[in-house]
């Protein structure tokens, strides 16, 4: 492929992911906020450590935006979450960008991943450390602010052609994936201590777990990540977004916090 082609799908990439992140945005901090109850807060701030006495207590604001990430994605009630409450209300045209975006939510999965190169202006190109794929992570923020060897926990939505976050990453340091890696082999290794085997609702139990142990190490302290040894981590396979610190998407140079994500 020539260099010029390359640029020409990489300006279609960034259009497209615009349009998706515009939507995500609004969903998750418009109507599918409505999903989330009293008690899903409840539940979900006890998962993740930040439930006191029936109060959300938040090192810093930044954190409100991962609990709410887990209340949507990771809360069931008769094996449905807010997204699927969402899709059976709302009747969206099964050719319309909304319902492809919603579909992505529903795909989505939450995971360890781990930066291999940067593609400024467009994203970066992860090896995705709790499986086996190697993925085009579109996100405007990182692209400017990554550095080879980030490791990163994130959801990620997956389309035809990249994968974007739903908004709430948490960088990783070593030392956090050290213990990240012995809580999971601990609690759901197969007997060769080779892989990860989690079913759906243990699946959430993890993603808890990834999440406690971030915010303990105070990852939504720190988005930006500069001169990071890169140490290739080997993946372990799994059976089964903008971050408000980051820089804003629309090309402002501020944070998103700042800007958009007011």
């Amino acid at each position: 492929m020539n260099k010029n082609l390359t640029e020409k799908s990489h300006i279609q990439l960034v259009s497209s992911y615009k349009k998706i992140r515009k939507i995500i945005y609004d969903l998750q901090n418009g109507a599918l906020l409505n999903y989330i109850s009293e008690k899903t807060l409840d539940v979900c701030g006890k998962k993740l450590g930040v439930m006191q006495n029936k109060t959300l207590v938040l090192d810093d604001m930044d954190q409100i935006g991962v609990v709410i990430d887990y209340c949507l994605y990771d809360y069931r009630e008769e094996g449905l979450n807010a997204i699927d409450r969402y899709i059976d209300d709302s009747h969206l045209e099964p050719d319309s960008e909304k319902y492809r975006v919603v579909k992505a939510m529903l795909e989505s999965f939450y995971t360890l991943v781990q930066v291999e190169n940067v593609l400024p202006g467009v994203g970066v190109r992860v090896n995705d450390v709790m499986g086996t794929k190697h993925f085009l992570l579109a996100d405007l923020g990182l692209s400017k602010t990554a550095e080879k060897g980030l490791v990163v926990a994130t959801r990620l939505l997956p389309f035809e052609d990249f994968v974007t976050t739903s908004g709430a990453a948490l960088p990783v340091d070593m030392e956090t994936l050290e213990e990240i890696f012995d809580y999971a082999y601990k609690h759901y290794g197969t007997e060769d201590g080779e892989y990860i085997e989690v079913d759906l609702p243990q699946r959430a139990d993890l993603t808890a777990a990834i999440i406690r142990t971030c915010l303990k190490a105070n990852a939504s302290d720190y988005i930006e990540y500069e001169d990071v040894e890169y140490q290739p981590i080997t993946p372990i396979h799994r059976e089964t977004h903008i971050g408000r610190n980051e820089h804003c998407p629309c090309g402002s140079g501020k944070k998103y916090k700042r800007c958009c994500g007011r």
